[in-house]
């Protein structure tokens, strides 16, 4: 998988925002606010094809987490990206 490169963070009153127009005129454009953990993620991965396990591994190297709860999470965070089309 991959963050499709049209998208880029922007920072807007102490936010880190993603805006994620919708595919036709009458959708709404979503905001996927990223956490300062999303943010990391984001700006590891972005521009590169990655896995799930690249995913646990950043996670894992920054974070006093296990294996476990750092796969869960990651899961949550590429699901998140999934049902806002980000990724490819």
């Amino acid at each position: 998988m991959k963050i499709l490169p049209k998208y880029k963070v922007r920072h807007v009153a102490d936010e880190n925002i993603v805006l994620v127009q919708g595919a036709n005129p009458g959708d709404m454009t979503t905001v996927v606010a990223l956490n300062e953990t999303s943010l990391y993620l984001w700006n590891g991965l972005y521009g590169k094809d990655f896995e799930l396990a690249d995913v646990v591994s950043l996670l894992t190297e920054r974070y006093d987490v296990d294996e476990a709860t750092a796969e869960k999470d990651a899961r949550q965070w590429v699901e998140t990206l999934k049902q806002n089309a980000i990724l490819a």
